[in-house]
């Protein structure tokens, strides 16, 4: 009898769905793709579903993808930084998900000498705030996306772009650029987090997170993630 109710048990159990974790993000090219392929995306599928849930994607600009999460209309929001008043709005984890190395870009023949100098339109991506480290003087024309602020430098209707490094590198290598156009300028480095709900589902999957993380950088998941997106940075180092 007893052996009948585990097997019992165990039928019902695999039977029940997995838990769904939505997610929205700002489209990153090869990190958080529309189509839900791109690094971000497989480091949260994989992460999930060592903890036995699934995840859903939806793209869309990155301060609506805040809005939507503050009003509980999706879990989490993929890639923001901490800031006193996101702690207030949103559930934390402990792990970072990725960090970056934000900083001005330019084209290579246009002169660039400190930031606090910069004189021209600086773009940079709604919703973005980078007022802890752009001079508050500068000339700021909102972009919505990267592959847009990348075209109007090479069209020369931006003369500055502010941006993370990486993504700007990603960017470029989707639409076929060449990193030797362009000076890129590293001038502030933070961590990137996903951030959830603020109620009890956000702090439980923000559990989820931390604990999927470790055992996907501890079973090799993570490092071949890294290799198939060939990223230079990574937040592997956290778990050695």
């Amino acid at each position: 009898m007893k052996k009948f109710l585990t097997v019992l048990i165990m039928l019902v159990s695999s039977s029940l769905p997995a838990e769904t974790v939505n997610f929205c993000s700002q489209e990153r090219a090869e990190l958080s793709n529309k189509d839900g392929t791109g690094y971000y995306w497989d480091l949260l599928r994989a992460a999930y579903k060592i903890e036995g849930a699934e995840i859903t994607h939806t793209a869309v600009p990155f301060i609506r993808c805040l809005s939507i999460v503050e009003n509980k209309l999706v879990d989490g929001a993929v890639a923001a930084f901490r800031t006193s008043e996101r702690i207030e709005k949103f559930t934390y984890p402990q792990s970072r998900l990725h960090f970056s190395n934000y900083g001005i870009i330019l084209l290579k023949d246009t002169h660039f000498d400190k930031i606090q100098n910069l004189q021209g339109q600086v773009g940079l991506i709604r919703g973005y705030d980078f007022s802890a480290w752009l001079p508050a003087h500068l000339d700021i024309f909102r972009v919505g996306d990267t592959v847009q602020a990348i075209n109007m430098l090479k069209l020369e209707r931006l003369k500055y772009h502010a941006d993370d490094i990486q993504d700007f590198m990603l960017a470029l290598r989707k639409i076929g650029g060449q990193a030797e156009d362009f000076v890129m300028k590293t001038i502030s480095t933070k961590n990137l987090y996903v951030v959830f709900t603020k109620d009890a589902r956000g702090q439980k999957l923000a559990n989820m997170f931390d604990s999927g993380v470790r055992k996907i950088a501890e079973n090799g998941t993570l490092e071949k993630l890294l290799q198939k997106y060939r990223l230079t940075y990574s937040i592997l180092e956290d778990y050695k």
